[in-house]
């Protein structure tokens, strides 16, 4: 009688422990389905908000560079001319004229128009009243002015030719010896009659110029076109160039240079 009950002991724990297995079994049966499931979840919502982040930082990039990012397509300065540099021992042709937009009444260089705008605008909202004043001078103009300010002088200071040029040319150059004859040289006004080196317009530009592809033409520093100093000349180069040369401290004579020679 006892060893029928200890075999009925013996077989109700057995079954117990086949339940346990069965259950331990049926457990990490589930658990290898719901993990995987679980692990792609995880993922899939990493991923989401991964997305969003970048959304987001991507969105703040985009906004904090709109001077940079709505600037030309020849902002990427793959286009030679940006760095053509005309004097007197580089002049252009007679009949050289470049492809020209109007920007406020004033013919400009293509290359530079949506740039141009955007400063303009930008300007204008920052409450800086930038005027544009001239852009491009073509060959047969720039002949007349540099004549006439040859004779000007000649009759003023009763001087020589060669001296009433040399004189003229440090303030307006000959034709064909003219950046405003590419279109890329532009004059901007403070609508004042004060000195514009004095005014919020040239500071503003000396501030943020570069941003839009534009550098002072003729610093108080010697060009090799020998003109003189200039605050309200400005030359659109590039945007790259541009932040390049303010980081240098160079002129445009001087970048074109440091350029050859790398």
């Amino acid at each position: 009688m006892k060893r029928k009950s200890t075999m009925k002991v013996h077989r109700s724990r057995l079954e117990e422990d086949r339940r346990k297995s069965e259950d331990r079994f049926e457990y990490q049966r589930v658990m290898l389905f719901i993990l995987p499931l679980m692990m792609i979840a995880v993922l899939i919502v990493g991923v989401y908000f991964g997305y969003l982040s970048f959304k987001d930082d991507y969105s703040n990039i985009a906004n904090e560079s709109r001077d940079m990012a709505q600037v030309s397509q020849y902002s990427d300065d793959q286009n030679s001319e940006l760095l053509t540099v005309v004097n007197s021992a580089n002049p252009v042709n007679a009949d050289y004229v470049p492809d020209l937009s109007e920007v406020n009444g004033v013919d400009v260089n293509l290359l530079m128009t949506e740039n141009l705008t955007l400063m303009l605008s930008d300007a204008q909202t920052q409450g800086v009243n930038l005027t544009l004043v001239s852009g491009y001078v073509s060959f047969e103009e720039q002949k007349e002015k540099y004549d006439s300010a040859v004779k000007a002088h000649k009759k003023k200071n009763k001087s020589s030719t060669v001296k009433a040029e040399a004189a003229v040319k440090k303030t307006i150059p000959n034709a064909g010896e003219s950046e405003e004859q590419t279109g890329l040289l532009v004059k901007f006004s403070s609508g004042t009659d004060e000195s514009f080196s004095k005014t919020k317009e040239f500071q503003w530009l000396s501030k943020n110029c570069a941003d839009y592809g534009f550098v002072l033409r003729y610093p108080e520093k010697e060009n090799t076109g020998g003109l003189s100093y200039s605050p309200s000349l400005y030359r659109f180069v590039g945007t790259s160039h541009a932040l390049k040369m303010r980081a240098y401290n160079m002129n445009l004579d001087e970048y074109v240079l440091y350029l050859s020679v790398q």
